[in-house]
C-alpha cells in the first residue's frame, strides 16, 4: 500500500456549507510514513468568527485580518491535492465546505472515522483524539488544521497496519461489502487484500490463514474461529457452610489504618459507609428486605460489594447485583470489582484465610438482544445479496468477530439504523433451540457462554431490564439465586413499567409480514416460507417433495395476501394517526399521545379503527395459519435427511409465536382492553409514525410476588429513596410490605459547601413573564459565575426557547452556551464543559441523573422548574386515578425524588463547592414546596429575589474555590 495520499482538514465558522465559511485549511502529502510535502493557509471570511469557534480553535478576527480570501486559496489547494486519495476524519464535511465555497473535489475519500469503526470496534468514542490514543498517537492540545492533519496522517497509517493484519479472505469480503455500501473504502480494502495475498504466497500468512492450512479449509474469515469446542466453566456449587459474615471483622477492616485503608485505592474511612456495610452484612446473615438510602459520597458500591463477595464465596451461592444504567454496570464490573479483588489479594498476604475470597469470580450478563447469534450471522452470509444499509454493519461485524470474546454489541459503534439491522442478527427470545445449534454444542454461542460464565460466578452483575426479563421468564434466564442487590432502585418502577408493557409500530408488523413471505423485485421468494420452499424444492426426500407439492399452490396466494396485509397495515396506522391528530392537535411539537380510555373508545370514529384492525388481523391470521401448517409438516423430517431442518423449524416456531403475540396485543389495545393495563397511542409529529403502547396499571404486586418474595435477601439502595424522610412512597410503589430501613446521610459538609438559593420573584410556570424572567436571571447569573453551569429543564421546548435567548448575550461575554440535542451528544457536551469550564450547559431528561462532574467545572446548578410529570402522560394519568389525593400522594413524592436526583449532580466530592438555584417560586409560595427543600441535605439556604442572585452566587464561589482545595 505504497500509494500517495493527502491528509486534509479545515476549520470553519460552523457546520452549514451553505451559510458558514472556511477560516483555515491544511494538507500533508505522504507515502507510507514519509511526508512528501505540506501546505496550509488561513482564509479570511466575509463574516465574523463566532465565539464558540474561537474558543475551540484559537482563531480570531485578528488572525485572519490579513489572510487571503478563498478564491485565492482554492487553486493552490487544487494543485496540491491533484487526484490523490484524500484522508480525513469525516472528510465529507470538508469536501462539502469546499464545494460550498466553490471548489469541487472528486478525489476518493478515505474516512478515518468509518475505517476505525470497522477495524477498532470497541472504542468508547470515535473522535480523532480517541482513535489516536488507542493507536499510541500523541494529540496536540490546540484544535488547529495542521495539528489535526498530522494526527490524521498518523492515525491512518496505524489503521493501515491493523488492516494488513487481516487475512485475504476477510479483506476480500470487506472490499465487496464496501462496494455494495458505495464506500470509497472498497478501493483501500482491495489494495490491502492484494498485498496480504502476496505475503501469504511468501509464507507470511495471518493466524486465520495458518488455521486454514491446519484444518484443510479453502476459505478463511471468522468462521475458522468457531470450528473448535470450547470448554464450559464448572458451575458454582454450595460449600455447605452456614457461617455468618463477621460484621465486627468488617468494621475493623474499615477503620483508619485498617486493611482497606492499606490496600484499596483512594480509600477513606467514612462512618456512613461502615453503617451501610454493616446493614448489608446483617441482611445476608438474617435475610429479609432492606431499603437503604445512601447519600452522595457514601461509597455504597463498596458497602454492598464486600459483604456480597464474602457471603457468596463462603456459602457457594451467587449474589445478583442489578443496576439501571450502563455506566454503573461498567463501573462495578470493570473498576470496583477488580479493585476489590486486588485489595483482597493484598490482605491475603497477612490473612491467608482470605485467599479463597480473593479468588471470587464475577460475571456481566445482559439481555438476549445484546449478543450476536452466530447461527443467524452465518445464515445471513449465505444470502445472495445484501442491501447497502446492511453492508456497513456486516463489515464491522466481520472484523469484530475476530477479536471479540463476548459478542456483545456494546463493543460496536452502531448508528441508529445499524442498531435496527442488528436485531435481525442478534439473539431473540424463542429463536434458539440450544440442542439443535452447532454453536451451542461447541460452547461457542455468545449468549450461552455468558450464561455459563454467570453459572460459575459468585457475583453476577445485570441491569434492571434483564433482572425483570428473568422474572417474566419464570427465572429461566439467570442462574438460580436467593440474594439480590438492586442499586439505582429509584428507577425500578419505571423499568418494570417498560418491561411489563409493549410498544408496536407499523414497521414492526410490516417486518413480521416480510419475515414470513415476500417476493423481491427479481421475483425471487423470500422470508421463512420462501426459504422453506427453496429447501424442499431441491430436496430428494419424499416427504419434502410432498411438502413442496402442497406448498407451491399456496405461495402465490400467500404472497398476494402478504401484499394486501401490508396495504391494510398502512391504512390502519394512517387511520390511527388521523384519530390522534384530531384529539391532540397542538399538544406537542415532538410526540402526541392519546390515552385510550372508555370515553375515547366510545368516540364515533373509533369504530372505523376497529373495522380496519379486523381486516389486518384477518390477513395476519391467514399468514400464521400457513406457518402452523408448514411447521406441522416439517416435523416429519429429520436433520439427517435435510441439514437445514432445525434452522427452518426454529424460524417457523418463532414467527408463529410472534404472529400470535402481535395479534393478541393489538387486539387488546384496540378492542379488548384488560382492566389491569394502560393503553395509548403516540404519534411522532415529524414523521407521522404511530405506535400502539401499553403498560401495567400496577407493578408493585408483580414485583413482590415474583421477585422479592422468592429471595432470602433483597437489598434496595439509591441516593434517592425517601421523601420527607420517609420510605413510604417507594415501599408502596414497589409493593414492599415489610422492610428494614436505613437512611445514611452524605459525608459531605453541605452547609459549608453548598448554597441553595430559592428565587421568590419569578412568576410561577404558566404565568405571564415566567419564561422571560428565567432567561434574564440566567444571563445575569451565568455572567457572574463565568459559566461553570448546568441548567436543568423539564421540557425541550423551554430549553430551546431559553437557548436562543441567552446564547448571544453570554457568548458576547466569552461564555459558551451548549444545549442537548443541538450541540452534540450528552457525552460530548459533558466533555466540553469539563475541558472548557466557562460554559453553560442546558439539559433535560438524561441530565437529571447520572452526570458526574467532579471539581469546579460544574459549580452552578440551576433547576428551572420543579420536575412534576406531565398530567396528560398516559401512565401518570391512569395511576393518578388510583389515589384519593393523587397530587399529594403520587405527584409530589414522584417529583421530589426527581428533584433530589437533579440536585445530586452538583456536589460530587468532599472538595466541591457550588450553588444550586431553583427558579420555581413554588418552593416558597406553595405549602408543598417545603417537601422539596426538606428532602435535600442541610445546605445554606437563602430565599431572595433574582436581582441579588448573581452577587450571592459569585461571593459564595469565591469564598473557597473548589480548585484551590484540590
Amino acid at each position: 500500500m505504497s500509494g500517495i495520499y493527502v491528509a486534509l482538514d479545515l476549520e470553519a465558522t460552523g457546520m452549514d456549507p451553505e451559510r458558514d465559511e472556511i477560516i483555515e485549511i491544511a494538507a500533508i502529502k505522504f507515502r507510507n510514513d514519509r511526508v512528501l510535502d505540506r501546505w496550509e493557509s488561513l482564509v479570511r471570511p466575509r463574516g465574523p468568527i463566532p465565539f464558540n469557534i474561537t474558543s475551540l480553535t484559537g482563531i480570531g478576527a485578528k488572525d485572519v485580518r490579513r489572510a487571503p480570501i478563498f478564491p485565492v486559496v482554492a487553486p493552490r489547494l487544487r494543485d496540491f491535492v491533484r487526484n490523490h486519495p484524500i484522508v480525513g476524519q469525516s472528510p465529507e464535511f470538508d469536501i462539502q465546505m469546499l464545494a460550498g465555497a466553490g471548489l469541487r473535489l472528486q478525489n476518493p475519500l478515505y474516512d478515518t472515522f468509518q475505517l476505525a469503526t470497522i477495524l477498532i470496534p470497541d472504542l468508547p468514542a470515535y473522535n480523532l483524539a480517541t482513535i489516536a490514543a488507542r493507536l499510541g498517537v500523541s494529540v496536540p492540545h490546540q484544535h488547529r488544521a495542521m495539528a489535526d492533519v498530522e494526527t490524521t496522517m498518523a492515525v491512518f497509517l496505524g489503521l493501515q497496519d491493523i488492516l494488513l493484519s487481516h487475512d485475504a479472505e476477510t479483506l476480500a469480503r470487506l472490499a465487496e461489502l464496501a462496494r455494495v455500501a458505495g464506500s470509497p473504502l472498497a478501493r483501500l480494502f482491495a489494495e490491502a487484500r492484494r498485498e496480504v495475498a502476496s505475503l501469504d504466497g511468501m509464507g507470511h500468512g495471518t493466524i486465520a490463514a495458518q488455521l486454514m492450512a491446519k484444518t484443510g479449509m479453502t476459505r478463511g474469515g471468522p468462521e475458522v474461529l468457531f470450528l473448535f469446542q470450547r470448554e464450559r466453566p464448572p458451575r458454582l456449587e454450595p460449600t455447605g457452610s452456614d457461617a455468618p459474615i463477621d460484621v465486627e471483622a468488617l468494621r475493623a477492616w474499615t477503620e483508619p489504618g485498617g486493611a482497606l485503608a492499606q490496600t484499596f485505592p483512594g480509600y477513606e474511612p467514612r462512618p456512613q459507609q461502615v453503617a451501610m456495610l454493616a446493614a448489608v452484612a446483617e441482611g445476608f446473615n438474617q435475610g429479609g428486605t432492606y431499603l437503604i438510602e445512601a447519600g452522595t459520597g457514601t461509597g455504597k458500591s463498596l458497602a454492598y460489594l464486600l459483604p456480597a463477595i464474602l457471603h457468596a464465596v463462603n456459602r457457594g451461592e451467587p449474589v445478583v447485583i442489578s443496576t439501571n444504567t450502563i455506566a454503573l454496570q461498567d463501573q462495578l464490573f470493570r473498576k470496583d470489582l477488580p479493585d476489590l479483588r486486588r485489595a483482597l489479594k493484598e490482605m491475603a498476604r497477612t490473612q491467608p484465610e482470605l485467599e479463597r475470597v480473593a479468588s471470587f469470580e464475577a460475571a456481566l450478563l445482559k439481555g438476549r438482544s445484546n449478543y450476536l447469534c452466530l447461527r443467524r450471522w452465518f445464515l445471513a452470509q449465505r444470502e445472495p445479496s445484501v442491501s447497502p444499509e446492511r453492508a456497513t454493519l456486516y463489515a464491522k461485524i466481520l472484523t469484530w468477530l475476530q477479536q471479540t470474546e463476548t459478542g456483545d454489541r456494546a463493543e460496536l459503534h452502531l448508528s441508529p439504523e445499524e442498531q435496527v439491522y442488528w436485531l435481525a442478527l442478534a439473539e431473540e427470545e424463542g429463536s434458539c433451540v440450544p440442542g439443535r445449534c452447532i454453536f451451542h454444542r461447541r460452547n461457542q454461542c455468545f449468549l450461552y457462554r455468558a450464561r455459563h460464565k454467570a453459572e460459575s460466578a459468585h457475583v453476577i452483575v445485570v441491569n434492571h431490564a434483564l433482572l425483570l426479563s428473568d422474572m417474566l421468564a419464570a427465572n429461566n434466564v439467570l442462574p438460580p439465586y436467593r440474594h439480590l442487590i438492586i442499586d439505582e432502585a429509584h428507577n425500578l418502577e419505571d423499568e418494570a413499567t417498560t418491561q411489563l408493557g409493549f410498544s408496536i409500530s407499523r414497521h414492526r408488523i410490516l417486518d413480521f409480514v416480510s419475515r414470513c413471505v415476500a417476493r423481491d423485485d427479481d421475483g425471487a421468494l423470500g422470508g421463512a416460507l420462501g426459504g422453506l420452499w427453496s429447501v424442499v424444492a431441491n430436496a430428494r426426500v419424499p416427504l419434502a417433495r410432498d411438502i413442496a407439492a402442497s406448498l407451491q399452490p399456496q405461495l402465490d396466494g400467500l404472497v398476494r395476501t402478504a401484499r394486501e396485509a401490508s396495504e391494510e397495515i398502512e391504512r390502519f396506522f394512517h387511520a390511527l394517526g388521523d384519530f390522534v391528530e384530531r384529539y391532540q392537535a397542538g399538544q406537542s411539537e415532538h410526540d402526541r399521545r392519546l390515552r385510550l380510555t372508555d370515553a375515547v373508545r366510545h368516540d364515533p370514529g373509533w369504530s372505523t379503527i376497529e373495522i380496519s384492525w379486523d381486516q389486518v388481523a384477518g390477513r395476519l391470521r391467514e399468514i400464521v395459519g400457513v406457518l402452523v401448517w408448514a411447521a406441522g409438516q416439517w416435523e416429519g423430517i429429520s436433520e439427517e435427511e435435510i441439514p437445514e431442518r432445525d434452522e427452518v423449524a426454529t424460524e417457523l416456531e418463532v414467527l408463529i409465536r410472534t404472529g400470535h403475540e402481535l395479534i393478541e396485543r393489538v387486539l387488546g389495545a384496540i378492542a379488548n382492553p384488560s382492566p389491569d393495563m394502560i393503553y395509548w397511542l403516540t404519534r411522532n409529529v415529524a414523521t407521522g409514525d404511530v405506535a400502539i403502547s401499553a403498560a401495567p396499571l400496577h407493578v408493585g404486586d408483580v414485583l413482590r410476588e415474583h421477585l422479592f418474595d422468592r429471595c432470602r435477601t433483597t437489598i434496595l439502595t439509591s441516593a434517592t429513596l425517601t421523601t420527607d424522610g420517609s420510605f413510604d412512597y417507594v415501599r408502596q410503589r414497589l409493593g414492599i410490605d415489610e422492610a428494614h430501613e436505613l437512611q445514611v446521610p452524605s459525608p459531605f459538609d453541605y452547609p459549608a459547601t453548598t448554597l441553595l438559593y430559592l428565587a421568590d420573584d419569578v412568576p410561577e410556570p404558566g404565568q405571564p413573564g415566567h419564561q422571560r424572567h428565567v432567561q434574564e436571571a440566567l444571563i445575569d447569573l451565568c455572567k457572574a459565575t463565568r459559566g461553570r453551569a448546568m441548567v436543568l429543564f423539564t421540557s425541550h421546548s423551554a430549553l430551546q426557547t431559553t437557548y436562543r435567548a441567552i446564547k448571544r448575550p453570554l457568548e458576547a461575554e466569552g461564555i459558551l452556551v451548549l444545549a442537548q440535542r443541538m450541540d452534540g451528544s450528552p457525552r460530548q457536551l459533558i466533555d466540553r464543559l469539563k475541558s472548557h469550564p466557562e460554559t453553560v450547559l442546558l439539559g433535560t431528561n438524561s441530565f437529571w441523573e447520572g452526570v458526574d462532574i467532579v471539581g469546579d467545572a460544574l459549580s452552578l446548578l440551576v433547576i428551572t422548574r420543579l420536575p412534576f410529570s406531565v398530567p396528560s402522560d398516559p401512565v401518570f394519568a391512569a395511576r393518578s386515578e388510583l389515589f384519593e389525593d393523587p397530587f399529594n400522594s403520587y405527584a409530589i413524592p414522584q417529583a421530589v425524588l426527581r428533584f433530589k436526583q437533579g440536585f445530586g449532580r452538583l456536589i460530587r466530592s468532599s472538595t466541591d463547592r457550588g450553588v444550586c438555584v431553583v427558579l420555581d417560586r413554588r418552593t416558597v409560595s406553595r405549602r408543598y414546596g417545603s417537601s422539596f427543600v426538606r428532602s435535600l441535605p442541610d445546605c445554606t439556604v437563602v430565599v431572595g429575589p433574582t436581582s441579588e442572585l448573581p452577587a450571592r452566587a459569585s461571593e459564595w464561589l469565591q469564598a473557597r474555590p473548589a480548585s484551590a482545595s484540590v
